[in-house]
C-alpha cells in the first residue's frame, strides 16, 4: 500500500512512514489539536498548553496553539517508555485541564486522542475526518482543544 490519493485525510499515515519512522530513534508525536475550525491557525479565543513529562517527572516537551499540522517529535523517548501528558485548554476566562499517561509503541497507526472543551468531541471528528471544519468555529459554548498522539496507546 503506497500514499494516499490526494482530497483523503491528510492525517492518515501509512505503512512507508512507519518503516521511515521506526529508525528516528523517537517514541511517539504529538500534535495540538484545537478548534473546532478549518485549522489554518489559531481559532481565536480558543487557547491551548501542553506539558509532557518522562516517567520519572523530567520534561521532554511543552508546545501550545499554533499553525495548523505541527507534529512534535518525542524527542527522548523510545517504544516501551510511558509518558504522561497534561493539557490545559480554555476559552476566554473558562480553563480547564486534562492528563493521561500513555505506553509509546512507536507505530504511527496506534493514535490516543484527548482533551478538553464542550466541543473536544467535534474537535477530534474533524482530525479524524469524520466532519467536515469549514461550517464550524469556535464560541463560548462550542470550542475544545486536545492532543493526538500518534505511536501511542493507553497506558
Amino acid at each position: 500500500m503506497g500514499r494516499r490519493k490526494r482530497g483523503t485525510h491528510p492525517y492518515d499515515y501509512t505503512p512507508a512512514d512507519d518503516r521511515g519512522f521506526a529508525g528516528s530513534g523517537v517514541g511517539g508525536t504529538l500534535r495540538v489539536l484545537h478548534g473546532p475550525g478549518c485549522g489554518l491557525g489559531v481559532p481565536e479565543g480558543v487557547s491551548c498548553d501542553v506539558e509532557v513529562l518522562a516517567a520519572d517527572g523530567g520534561l521532554l516537551d511543552e508546545c501550545h496553539e499554533g499553525k495548523f499540522g505541527k507534529e512534535h517529535r518525542l524527542h527522548g523517548t523510545a517504544p516501551g517508555d510511558r509518558i504522561t501528558v497534561t493539557v490545559r485548554g480554555g476559552f476566554g476566562d473558562e480553563r480547564l485541564t486534562a492528563s493521561r499517561t500513555v505506553r509509546l509503541t512507536g507505530r504511527l497507526a496506534d493514535v490516543v486522542r484527548f482533551g478538553v472543551g464542550p466541543a473536544w468531541r467535534l474537535v477530534e471528528a474533524i482530525d479524524t475526518g469524520e466532519e467536515e471544519p469549514w461550517p464550524h468555529s469556535p464560541t463560548a459554548t462550542s470550542w475544545g482543544t486536545g492532543v493526538r498522539l500518534r505511536g501511542a496507546e493507553p497506558g
